[in-house]
């Protein structure tokens, strides 16, 4: 393209084009009988009274939910704190019955309170444990501990755990 300059040179107010002078303003002829009639014929027309109608009972659908989901929410969270309430006072009067009859060393006290707060864990665990044998068909067992003596005592006697382990093996 050939070099295309534009100038700009300064401009006045006076140059710039006018969208309103006072001299050509003409009155706004205002007529309330014709808005009156306009709205008469918006409010009667076939479309609008179903569009309110429809609009109002959207509305009122919606706001009958959320009352519906606003109380379920108020009520559990009720019914959680009367629920976690619940535990710590019948965990607390357990606790203080066992103490009172049993009393424990301060061993089998804290074994106890280990107990008691890894159990949580232990119930999680087997939910998960649960659900994904369930989804998957995967199963993880784990042997329980066995406490069996695996050699004899310094008097020589076998233990009757011992003793038949011996008595099974060929002489």
């Amino acid at each position: 393209m050939p070099g295309t300059e534009i100038q700009q040179s300064p401009t006045s107010l006076n140059s710039l084009p006018v969208l309103y002078t006072r001299d050509a303003a003409q009155p706004i002829q205002y007529n309330p009988f014709q808005e009156i009639t306009q709205l008469f014929q918006t409010l009667f027309e076939e479309d609008t009274s179903s569009v309110y109608q429809k609009a109002g009972a959207k509305t009122w659908k919606i706001v009958k939910q959320i009352i519906t989901v606003v109380t379920f929410l108020f009520l559990l969270l009720c019914a959680l704190i009367i629920w976690v309430w619940g535990i710590g006072f019948k965990s607390g009067l357990y606790f203080r019955t066992w103490i009172e009859t049993k009393k424990p060393s301060i061993d089998e006290l804290i074994v106890a309170i280990l107990k008691i707060i890894l159990w949580p864990l232990e119930r999680t665990f087997e939910w998960a444990n649960s659900f994904i044998k369930d989804l998957f068909g995967w199963e993880i067992k784990f042997d329980e501990l066995k406490s069996e003596p695996t050699s004899t005592p310094a008097g020589g006697e076998a233990t009757p755990s011992s003793a038949s382990s011996q008595s099974s093996q060929p002489s």
